[in-house]
């Protein structure tokens, strides 16, 4: 048994997937191979990417990359995102992603290079996205060969327009299936991090996210948090198996755009907001820039809600210091912001880990399943204690979106070798404690099954208009409109009797 390593990324696209080159994967990759602050170079044992607005909702335009040639794009009249015809999309943009890692695996270890697989989407090619929301795994095999994995299973929650408007069915309180353009994909592995001749098998649950929008909408993207800890299930592949909620597990990755921006505009720190002269060129002052830092860090909403015990409380976070905000970027450019719009550190990754089982497996199983540990904190003790965050940063010269790349590189502990506090199958793992506060009330199945059926109707729905309206305007949105404006007048005159 031994430190487990996990590189995690989150990137906002921007809908832009048509300037992401193969050698824009390889640098964003990059520093999963960098290791710590120590500055040795190692390979690490999960990589798990989480993707957002990859391709336009509002266009028909779907780009498919090639496993070998990222830089060639064919572009299809085919709306993914809402429409639901995205697998074929994603198990190619997965197949770039594995090519990426191995190409960089084997310049940094020509003599042992490492082997990256993806764990999801596996070879059943289900999809681990909802929307343009995607989330991938990929494991070393070297390090964490494919006997040492469980079996996976898949939660999805669409949080877009309906889930906490409207009717009663769709409160912020009960959670709910909204359309897919915001929500949460979530992938649970029990990996054995025993010896060769020992189990001790742990849970990992990753969580890919986009939340609410917009400076105003801070209520809501708490509500979605809620929502994910209220609503998201894990459905087991295995009769043995029973479902879980999002805590449910000894460790958990939640990134993604998470939305939360600055509280004001950052009046008068405009140091901390440049990236390119202070740190790229490794010029500047670096005490000033850290003043300047912490004062921008201050105005993060994100940390004052987690303060306030409104969201994400439980859940440990790398320095946001390191970097600076990572929206709303100029595209093309390092440094500069879209003056329209507010600053946010809106890209984050998340961590939390249990403190080692308490009782018997079955004692911790069984209380986990009523509270939630990402509410509240016991005894003033933290979870992650257990695991680190080795490195949190972000990739300013990645400049394709209107966001920047971030990434963290978590390392997780050996297990403990007392024989007491063995998990022996995948089936019972630790989970995290739990804490005095009580979970959301959990929506109760069918009225999930119902949500689930009235989304997937709206999002075929819509994407199958949007995906006709482009066709009859050959690709162009206004054309397309004027001429489905024009049908339905010929349509009308017709059963009018005028015509």
């Amino acid at each position: 048994m031994t430190e487990l390593t996990v590189f995690a990324t989150t990137y906002n696209l921007n809908t832009r997937g048509a300037g992401l080159a193969s050698s824009h994967l390889q640098h964003w990759l990059h520093p999963a191979f960098e290791g710590d602050a120590t500055g040795s170079t190692t390979a690490p044992d999960l990589v798990v990417i989480g993707v957002q607005e990859l391709i336009p909702l509002h266009e028909s335009r779907m780009l498919l990359f090639s496993s070998t040639q990222m830089d060639r794009c064919s572009h299809v009249f085919v709306l993914i995102a809402v429409s639901g015809f995205g697998a074929t999309f994603i198990v190619d943009f997965q197949h770039a992603i594995v090519t990426a890692l191995n190409t960089l695996a084997a310049s940094l270890f020509p003599s042992n290079p490492a082997s990256f697989r993806s764990v999801a989407p596996g070879p059943d090619y289900k999809s681990t996205s909802i929307g343009s929301i995607i989330l991938l795994v990929f494991h070393n095999a070297q390090t964490v060969p494919d006997h040492k994995l469980g079996r996976p299973s898949i939660a999805c929650l669409g949080l877009g327009l309906g889930s906490t408007y409207g009717l009663d069915i769709w409160s912020e309180d009960r959670g709910g299936y909204g359309m897919g353009n915001k929500g949460a994909v979530g992938l649970r592995i029990p990996i054995n991090r025993g010896t060769e001749n020992e189990e001790f098998w742990e849970s990992f649950t990753f969580i890919g996210a986009h939340l609410a929008a917009h400076d105003k909408n801070l209520a809501e993207r708490n509500a979605n948090y809620r929502q994910i800890l209220s609503s998201m299930l894990f459905t087991p592949s295995s009769s043995l198996d029973r479902p879980l909620r999002v805590w449910q597990t000894s460790h958990i990755f939640f990134l993604g755009d998470l939305n939360y921006r600055l509280a004001t505009a950052p009046t008068g720190l405009e140091g901390a907001l440049k990236e390119s002269s202070l740190r790229l060129e490794g010029s500047g002052d670096a005490s000033v820039l850290a003043k300047e830092r912490q004062k921008l860090v201050a105005l993060d909403t994100l940390k004052q809600q987690q303060a306030q015990g409104k969201a994400f409380t439980f859940l440990s976070e790398g320095s946001l210091e390191n970097f600076a905000p990572t929206y709303k970027r100029i595209i093309g450019q390092v440094d500069g912001y879209n003056k329209k719009r507010r600053p946010g550190y809106t890209d984050r990754i998340l961590f939390a880990s249990y403190r080692g089982p308490r009782g018997s497996p079955n004692e911790s199983s069984d209380a986990s399943t009523e509270s939630s540990p990402l509410l509240d904190v016991t005894d003033g003790q933290n979870p992650s204690d257990s695991g680190r965050i080795s490195k949190y940063d972000s990739i300013p010269d990645l400049t394709v979106s209107d966001h920047k790349p971030v990434y963290a590189l978590i390392k997780i502990p050996t297990p403990s070798s007392d024989s007491q506090h063995r998990y022996a199958s995948q089936h019972s793992t630790p989970f995290l404690p739990f804490p005095s506060a009580m979970s959301p009330p959990a929506t109760d199945a069918l009225s999930l099954g119902v949500r689930r059926a009235i989304s997937q109707v709206v999002d075929r729905t819509v994407g199958l208009t949007w995906y006709a309206t482009l066709m009859l305007g050959a690709g162009n949105l206004i054309a397309g409109l004027l001429v489905e404006g024009l049908l339905v007048l010929v349509t009308l005159t017709w059963w009018m009797g005028l015509w």
